[in-house]
């Protein structure tokens, strides 16, 4: 196959290709000028060289944005070779350190020489002249720092949409939020709060009232990622504290996301679109409310531009929620 015709999607393949062609040349130059070393060790080796003193697993694997496991397989492959030591981290036992030993820097110094001259012959094999090459692999690497290369092509896959729930559809996402509020880090269990859990489950019953919309994001195959319930009148919104009395408002409560679609923006989709059917509406305020066990949630809503509204703020038990509101039509 002529993996060039493929375009982008050949790009893992061929950089694969060239790697291991990279790789294959470099082990056997090492063994030619009789250094016992693997070129896959270059990155971690280099790393210690360059530090004067031990460095933790975790140091290494910042350092390089390698993974830990493979940090942890190349330190023990050159531990066999007497090139480095590892320690027990006096302030932490559970942490390990690691350093060259006295034969690891002679092998150090045998090693510099023929990287120079590897150097020189990359700068060759890539025409580096302004190195553009290497900027532009920085600049990937960055951009797939930043954003998750499977969740971003995940997304545009599934292409989520949002609409409103159908009666079939009832049981499945009452089954999501049980799950989601159950798993919370902090937030009541099912045992300390089984009516709440019920509702939970049930939550398909509240739109028979018609004030009370149950939305879900959805994929192009239709299944099912998240829901959220829009109230368009607060007097219905059912929870504690004064946000029942709230006029010319609106809500939106139970927001979820099963966890085969976290990561995929689908909270944020579902919040613009009950804000999108509060602007439409003659509401001039959102309101909502969150606790310290949605972290994640809670950044979300005052990044979008929810305002903490301490005067909405109730007690669910022994559990503290939080209210916030966003001006709509002002």
């Amino acid at each position: 196959m002529d993996l060039e015709k493929l375009g982008y999607l050949s790009v893992g393949s061929q950089m694969r290709r060239i790697y291991e062609k990279l790789q294959i040349e470099a082990d056997r130059l090492y063994k030619d000028i009789n250094v016992e070393f693997r070129s896959s060790w270059f990155p971690i080796y280099y790393t210690l060289m360059q530090s004067n003193r031990a460095l933790s697993i975790m140091e290494i694997t910042d350092a390089i944005s390698y993974s830990r496991i493979t940090v942890k397989n190349v330190i023990q492959e050159m531990e066999k070779l007497e090139y480095v030591m590892i320690d027990t981290n006096p302030l932490d036992n559970r942490s390990k350190l690691v350093s060259l030993t006295p034969k690891g820097h002679v092998v150090a110094e045998k090693l510099q020489d023929v990287w120079q001259v590897i150097q020189k012959e990359l700068e060759h094999l890539f025409n580096s002249e302004n190195d553009m090459f290497l900027k532009q692999l920085k600049t990937i690497n960055d951009k797939l720092l930043q954003n998750s290369f499977r969740k971003n092509i995940l997304k545009n896959y599934y292409n989520y949409t949002v609409r409103n729930a159908h009666p079939e559809e009832f049981t499945i996402i009452g089954n999501i939020l049980v799950d989601v509020y159950s798993k919370l880090k902090g937030f009541p269990k099912i045992e300390e709060q089984p009516e709440y859990y019920n509702m939970l489950r049930n939550v398909g019953s509240l739109t028979q009232n018609p004030n009370i919309e149950l939305l879900v994001a959805v994929t192009n195959q239709g299944n099912i990622g998240g829901a959220v319930v829009y109230f368009s009148n607060m007097k219905d919104y059912g929870s504690g504290g004064t946000a029942t009395l709230e006029k010319n408002a609106c809500g939106f409560r139970l927001l979820g996301v099963a966890d085969h679609a976290r990561g995929l923006g689908l909270g944020k989709l579902l919040t613009l679109s009950c804000i999108e059917k509060g602007k439409k509406s003659n509401s001039k305020t959102m309101i909502i409310h969150t606790t310290k066990s949605m972290k994640l949630a809670w950044g979300m809503y005052e990044r979008i531009g929810f305002k903490r509204a301490g005067d909405l703020d109730f007690m669910q038990g022994k559990l503290p929620v939080f209210g916030f509101r966003l001006e709509l039509n002002k």
